[in-house]
């Protein structure tokens, strides 16, 4: 909206109230048109918001990092494209690849795969999307669900996807997880669907 006015026909008086009722039509403007954004939200909007703003900052391809402490790794990192934004958040798009490893013996401990992931850097929350799969050696168990959350502050793994929970004598269908990585040995599906015996 532009609103042109002449400064030199009306006085100084008449300007300030002038410039007053442009500024609450503007306002007015600006309400009215954020009551008439839609509240719900595609998990694609979703992403995008996240972002908060569709050109990145910086993007790489063909990563891979390694995570060490005290010279022992932690985890490697593979994806085929990384975005970082100026706001800290990072996007996968294409897929992500992560292996975190034992610190006793240095061998694979869990195996991470997903279509594609972002991180929002002011709740430190990492979100994999599409055909997510984790295997946990140490447990002999496998996860598999469409989204899986987890907070890197406090450990907290969650979704309210579907989950297939493997084991090494029964498989699990459900709707929701919750665990934590500090208590891997502990984690609760939140609405069971069924079982099934391994062969």
């Amino acid at each position: 909206m532009y609103i042109f006015v002449s400064s030199s026909s009306i006085d100084s008086k008449k300007r300030q109230t002038m410039i007053k009722k442009i500024l609450i039509l503007a306002l007015a403007s600006v309400a009215v048109f954020s009551c008439s954004t839609k509240k719900t939200r595609t998990k694609k909007e979703a992403k995008q918001i996240a972002m908060g703003t569709d050109v990145p900052d910086f993007t790489a391809y063909n990563i891979e990092t390694l995570h060490s402490e005290d010279a022992i790794p932690k985890n490697r990192m593979k994806a085929k494209v990384q975005m970082r934004y100026k706001n800290g958040n990072e996007r996968y798009p294409d897929g992500i690849d992560i292996i975190t490893f034992s610190k006793e013996d240095g061998t694979e401990e869990s195996h991470l795969v997903a279509d594609s992931a972002i991180y929002t850097a002011d709740s430190t929350l990492y979100t994999v999307y599409g055909n997510v799969v984790l295997d946990d050696y140490k447990k002999g168990q496998k996860l598999e669900t469409d989204t899986l959350h987890f907070n890197k502050e406090s450990g907290d793994i969650f979704t309210e996807a579907k989950v297939k929970m493997t084991t090494e004598s029964e498989i699990i269908y459900g709707r929701g997880l919750k665990a934590n990585q500090n208590n891997p040995e502990e984690y609760e599906i939140s609405d069971i669907d069924g079982y099934a015996d391994v062969d």
